[in-house]
This record gives C-alpha cells, sequence and structure tokens, in this order.
C-alpha cells in the first residue's frame, strides 16, 4: 500500500501534512521525510491530517515520535488530528496521548498552536 501526504499552510503559519494510506514500515520513511522537510524549511508548527490513514503501525508511531523532540526544540510541535477509530484507539491504548496532543479536527488543532 502506498502513502500520498499532501503539504498545505494554514493561515497561522502551521503546516498541515493531509495523509493519506498505511503508515507502516514500508512507508514510515516517507512520513519522515516530509516531516524532516518542514522542519528544515523553519517552521516547526506541524499537524498532521490522519483523517486518511486506516492504519499506523509501531513504525509509524515511531516516527512521529522521533520527530516530536525535534519540532519542540526548534519550538513548534507536532499535533495529529481527524483520526478514525481504530487509529485513535491504538494512539490511545499505547498512551501516546500522554505525548502528543490530537483533535477530532485539523482547524482545532491548527488553532491550538495560539493558545
Amino acid at each position: 500500500m502506498s502513502l500520498i501526504i499532501t503539504e498545505k499552510q494554514s493561515g497561522a503559519g502551521v503546516t498541515i501534512l493531509e495523509v493519506k494510506g498505511f503508515i507502516d514500515t514500508s512507508t514510515s520513511g516517507v512520513l519522515e521525510d516530509a516531516i524532516k522537510k518542514v522542519l528544515e524549511s523553519g517552521n516547526a508548527k506541524l499537524v498532521l491530517d490522519l483523517a486518511g490513514s486506516e492504519f499506523i503501525s509501531s513504525a509509524g508511531w515511531g516516527a512521529m515520535v522521533a520527530y516530536l523532540k525535534k519540532l519542540r526544540t526548534a519550538g513548534g510541535d507536532l499535533k495529529l488530528a481527524a483520526m478514525v477509530d481504530k487509529v485513535d484507539k491504538v494512539f490511545k491504548l499505547m498512551e501516546f496521548d500522554s505525548l502528543i496532543d490530537a483533535f477530532a479536527a485539523v482547524e482545532e488543532a491548527v488553532r491550538s498552536f495560539k493558545a
């Protein structure tokens, strides 16, 4: 299964990566490359729109956690948005909700950077 990532900019200076497809061992590198590109562009405020992701493996979660500290060190953060139910359940089961903020909608995640 392939992974398609589309980059968008919010009016608030937050980068949104719209992620579609499975995030697993074979595609987690694509996610890492996309996050790295955003960080290297000087923007450390990032929202992952996961509405189009039906499955995230440990490799996918690991890629997110690996860049979490880098984004925070650069003065930004990583926020997740619009997870489907089964992805959200795994997110909470693995207790990633204690590390990464998640929101029901992309707009909420973007607004959270102002708070």
